[in-house]
């Protein structure tokens, strides 16, 4: 077989385009290896900060969507969400691949803290609540956290720090739970903005009864915004709050 050359003007030899366009590709292949590798470690989804995500059990069990469904009388109390992942941008960071699926021996030193911080309100085993937030939400710090244990034991220590502290700041504010008359969101951001020294977010959900005013939406989540890590506040981007400028505070 002859195999074809081409000349270059100066009579120089040069090689085949076929030749060209392989070592091309090969050159696109590393740029594109080297690009990813710097937004990218351990196989995780890059992001830009955490939620942690409390929300109020009463208006969890009031969401018309819940109706009937709750396994447990809820308390008057904040207790966690989740911890997500986020990104300025909006861009969701959810269902990553990388990491285990939910493994409750992993948590076993911090199981009793985390049946008091992170109930399920939906199902009669906590557990189930910890999978799904795990496979969601967990699975994306894995370029942060080394393992579940230590993402769950940041929730837990995130719930000794703030979950107290945020009724503690509404109840000093006089800002207390009712089903009949509702209050500026402002107002209940604005006091927790003032004792923590970062703006929170809100977000409200639909209430199951029509209280005398006709309002129908209601507080049940309050984020607080930390770094990658979870450490240092943050504060929480506007555009993740979604209540209206009146609300309810349920019983």
């Amino acid at each position: 077989m002859v195999r074809m050359l081409v000349l270059s003007p100066a009579g120089r030899k040069m090689e085949s385009p076929k030749v060209l366009n392989r070592l091309a590709t090969a050159v696109f292949l590393i740029f594109f290896l080297t690009i990813s590798s710097m937004f990218s470690v351990s196989g995780s989804e890059p992001y830009d900060y955490m939620q942690y995500v409390v929300q109020w059990q009463p208006a969890v069990c009031s969401n018309p969507k819940n109706y009937g469904r709750f396994t447990k009388l809820p308390k008057q109390n904040f207790t966690i969400h989740g911890l997500w992942p986020s990104n300025f941008s909006g861009a969701d960071v959810i269902y990553c691949r990388q990491g285990r699926e939910f493994d409750i021996n992993e948590v076993h030193p911090i199981q009793a803290e985390l049946h008091e911080c992170w109930p399920d309100m939906l199902h009669r085993s906590n557990a189930v609540f910890w999978r799904a937030q795990w496979r969601k939400h967990g699975r994306c710090s894995l370029n942060v956290f080394s393992n579940q244990f230590e993402y769950f034991n940041r929730a837990v220590t995130l719930c000794n720090m703030y979950n107290k502290r945020i009724k503690d700041i509404l109840w000093r504010a006089q800002i207390y739970p009712s089903n009949d008359w509702q209050m500026r969101s402002s107002f209940i951001a604005n006091k927790i903005y003032n004792a923590i020294g970062r703006r929170p977010a809100l977000r409200c959900n639909d209430y199951e009864y029509v209280p005398r005013d006709g309002s129908r939406k209601q507080l049940q989540e309050v984020i607080l915004c930390f770094d990658v890590k979870g450490e240092a506040l943050i504060h929480c981007p506007l555009r993740i709050a979604n209540c209206p400028r009146h609300i309810l505070f349920s019983l």
